[in-house]
């Protein structure tokens, strides 16, 4: 995933924070070399070792896709708005501001 040097978070704590306020998020998986994506809520799990945990639906095929190959994408977003160049004193571009 493509985190700009200048946006990537490195603080632990900071980044438990942000799944634990943000919990609904994106689990991908792969099948066949085809990615398979699914919006779940997550719960986090912190004792000795970090558990990410979430539930999918029997007719959902990509708990399946999990036995076969346990490694996942877990994405979480947090706020995010449009920016409209209007908005900047000079001249600017339209851009997305997210979290």
């Amino acid at each position: 995933m493509y985190i700009p040097k200048h946006f990537a978070e490195h603080d632990q704590a900071e980044i438990l924070r942000f799944i634990q306020a943000n919990a609904f998020g994106t689990l991908v998986t792969v099948d066949a070399g085809v990615p398979f994506a699914s919006h779940i809520p997550f719960l986090l799990e912190q004792g000795d070792t970090l558990t990410l945990s979430g539930h999918l639906a029997k007719a959902n095929p990509q708990w399946q896709h999990l036995a076969a190959n346990p490694q996942v994408l877990a994405m979480f977003q947090g706020a995010h708005a449009y920016v409209s160049p209007t908005w900047y004193e000079g001249a600017g571009v339209p851009t997305w501001n997210y979290t």
